[in-house]
């Protein structure tokens, strides 16, 4: 019988499963456009951040993209579409790889762990090589059987990216994953780019991929802006990605829906808040008595042998006496010593059942 996916795993030492803080990994990609320095300079102000893995991508090959007439759509407003040859948008983003080897150094001096998406063979061997946590097959390459048989043998946590994808194509390639030895598999809900109207994103759809295959889930956020990550930090999802850039880029492809570099403290600090107030979801053992709550007093004042009932009792907070919860206890006694208007009613002036 096939082993299932595990649902409690770590990811480069942070745990990752049902019940933990989803773990945020805001993706540098290529915003960077080749620019090492700003890469490194992003870098840096992720660690002062507090962000504990980094995720990028291997991309250091421009003929993964045939040199041919075909152009790649990007939205770089709200309104404005820009088109761009494929293969010079690759070129423009291809890094080599001595520059991510920089790069990954750098992560690893100030205490972060590196996750990468990767498109071929010769990248995800690099990735391992350099001690990167985590695989991730992108969108686009949810259809590409040797790449994801190949980094399911490599023995590290898989990400796969869904995008476009519909659930008969999720559900090939999660099963090449899981034959070619894959058990650490997190699968990503991804609304479609440019940003998917806000009734389009369908954020359940991680806990049909979690239910239909027995894994853990995420989301690779494409929404302008950080509502969809804080709404599935609710969800018990294991990762949270979204795009990341240096404030003051020009707008580029995939800028729109990502987060200038400013923003990942303050996001990063929601997500864990908004974690910690989720708790455990068990009632508490014991509490103490809200402050608040009613007890009984005299409506009016009432002589010795009055018989209470709603006409002559009134409530009123705190409960110096007795409580509202013991009414029906009350209901229909009889004093055995007067009362006065407003006067808290105790037990001991009630006549007592022998």
């Amino acid at each position: 019988m096939a082993e299932h996916f595990a649902l409690e795993f770590d990811i480069g030492g942070h745990p990752v499963g049902l019940g933990e803080e989803s773990l945020f990994l805001p993706d540098i990609g290529t915003f960077f456009n080749q620019d090492i320095e700003q890469a490194e300079q992003m870098i840096r102000q992720l660690a002062e951040a507090g962000v504990k893995v980094v995720k990028g991508e291997i991309l250091h090959r421009p003929d993964i993209a045939l040199d041919i007439d075909y152009d790649d759509e990007y939205l770089v407003d709200g309104n404005r579409v820009q088109k761009e040859n494929y293969r010079r948008l690759i070129e423009r983003k291809v890094v080599s790889l001595v520059d991510y080897q920089r790069l990954f150094a750098l992560c690893h001096q100030l205490g972060m762990q590196v996750v990468v998406s990767v498109y071929d063979f010769d990248g995800a061997q690099f990735a391992v090589e350099e001690g990167c946590v985590a695989l991730k097959v992108a969108s686009s390459n949810i259809t590409h059987q040797p790449l994801i048989e190949h980094i399911s043998r490599l023995g590290l946590p898989m990400i796969m990216d869904t995008g476009r994808a519909n659930l008969s194509e999720i559900s090939r390639a999660v099963g090449w994953a899981k034959k070619a030895g894959a058990r650490n598999l997190i699968v990503q809900q991804s609304p479609k780019a440019p940003p998917a109207l806000v009734g389009e994103h369908n954020l359940r759809f991680m806990q049909t991929l979690q239910q239909t295959f027995g894994c853990l889930t995420g989301l690779s956020d494409h929404h302008a802006g950080t509502e969809m990550l804080l709404a599935a930090t609710m969800m018990d999802v294991a990762v949270l990605e979204k795009g990341v850039y240096m404030d003051g880029v020009e707008m580029d492809q995939g800028v729109y829906h990502s987060m200038p570099v400013s923003q990942v403290a303050d996001t990063l600090s929601q997500i864990r808040q908004i974690h910690a107030a989720l708790g455990d979801g068990r009632a508490p053992l014991e509490t103490k008595p809200h402050r608040a709550r009613m007890g009984l007093i005299a409506k009016q004042d009432l002589p010795v042998g009055s018989v209470l009932n709603l006409d002559v009792v009134d409530f009123a907070f705190p409960a110096l006496g007795i409580g509202t919860q013991d009414w029906s206890e009350v209901d229909q006694a009889v004093l055995a010593k007067p009362l006065t208007r407003g006067q808290v009613i105790h037990w001991s002036h009630l006549e007592r059942n022998e």
